[in-house]
């Protein structure tokens, strides 16, 4: 007599959290520009449904796959192993940190302060390479992103003073 072993039960759960985050951002995405004239929002109103259309199917084909007893829903894989929980909540409080400062320190500001802490707590040793690296990053993002490319991202006293500095020679 053999015995058959019924197969394994496909964890699911964490698998949930990107295209949750998709269909709200898409559905986002289209009550932003809902008003806006339909070229300037076609593209996009095309990438959003195509993101729901997948998003749709993984969910029927998951719900259909909890229906015939094949997937188990469990959530611990999304909080990790317990180790590493402390630094995830640190990272979980950095972005919202990030979202709430960047607002009144400006971008460059923001971001050096987000590459840094995130720096140390993703386990660079030393300070002085944080540091560098964080400086770095954040002023190629300036000079990127509000210098070249001209973006609306918040300015704050970085870029206040470096407004002021390079003011007489415009």
């Amino acid at each position: 007599m053999s015995e058959e072993k019924a197969p394994a039960r496909q964890r699911v759960g964490s698998d949930f959290v990107l295209p949750v985050v998709g269909v709200c951002y898409a559905v986002y995405y289209v009550w932003s520009v809902w008003d806006f004239p339909l070229e300037a929002r076609r593209s996009g109103l095309f990438l959003a449904g195509l993101l729901l259309l997948l998003c749709g199917l993984f969910f029927v084909r998951t719900l259909l796959q909890a229906l015939r007893g094949r997937v188990e829903w469990e959530f611990t894989a999304l909080l990790g192993p317990p180790e590493g929980r402390l630094n995830r909540l640190g990272f979980l409080l950095l972005i919202g940190g990030y979202l709430w400062f960047v607002e009144p320190l400006g971008f460059t500001l923001a971001t050096f302060v987000f590459l840094l802490v995130g720096s140390l707590l993703a386990g660079i040793p030393s300070w002085r390479k944080a540091v560098v690296f964080a400086s770095t990053a954040s002023i190629l993002g300036y000079l990127f992103f509000l210098e070249l490319l001209g973006t609306r991202f918040p300015r704050g006293p970085f870029e206040a003073l470096v407004a002021q500095m390079v003011s007489p020679w415009s």
